[in-house]
């Protein structure tokens, strides 16, 4: 037998095995997450997500209860990546209010309010090289996931698609190719 190649062999059955368990931890990492926790932040995810959507002359996502299509979201369909990226936004989101503001986010003003989503709004490029590959590796980050479930839900609700989009709840004939006229609405599709 031949030493070198066996040797060789061990070296190289040794890595395997070892960069399989280090690529295992870091995919798997997440998968002992529990589940259950966000109805908890239900009054501070109600208040994020009328910051994004506030009332105007439409209601806004508080009014179209959009806490709950993003918890359900979160709970049900989210993978354990982006549900503990969501998570653990939550807590930096309030552990910034407290360490900036001295109080919780709910109790902010709105000024308060708008300051602290610009500033988590801001930290993100999603365009830059290193948040692509950073997105490849750790899932979506808070503010993203937060932003397009608050635009999703406000759209599927009630209140969104019938107030906000053009909404027909029978429509006429197909017509594939329409003008759109000036401050007319986007039509709800779902």
């Amino acid at each position: 037998m031949n030493r070198r190649k066996a040797i060789g062999g061990i070296f190289a059955f040794t890595g395997i095995g070892l960069a399989s368990f280090v690529g295992f931890k870091f995919y798997y990492e997440y998968s002992n997450t529990i589940r259950g926790q966000l109805q908890n932040y239900s009054t501070l995810i109600a208040e994020l997500a009328d910051v994004i959507i506030p009332s105007t002359d439409t209601p806004g996502a508080k009014e179209a209860n959009v806490q709950a299509y993003i918890i359900g979201f979160m709970e049900f369909c989210s993978s354990n990546k982006e549900y503990t990226n969501f998570y653990n936004g939550l807590n930096d989101l309030q552990e910034t209010c407290l360490h900036d503001y001295g109080t919780h986010f709910t109790t902010c003003t709105i000024e308060q309010k708008i300051a602290v989503v610009k500033n988590f709004d801001s930290n993100s490029d999603p365009n830059s090289l290193l948040s692509k590959i950073d997105k490849k590796l750790r899932g979506r980050s808070f503010f993203t996931i937060l932003k397009s479930l608050t635009i999703e839900g406000y759209c599927r609700s009630e209140i969104g698609a019938t107030q906000m989009l053009a909404y027909q709840p029978i429509p006429a004939n197909y017509k594939a190719i329409t003008k759109m006229e000036p401050n007319q609405k986007a039509w709800a599709t779902s």
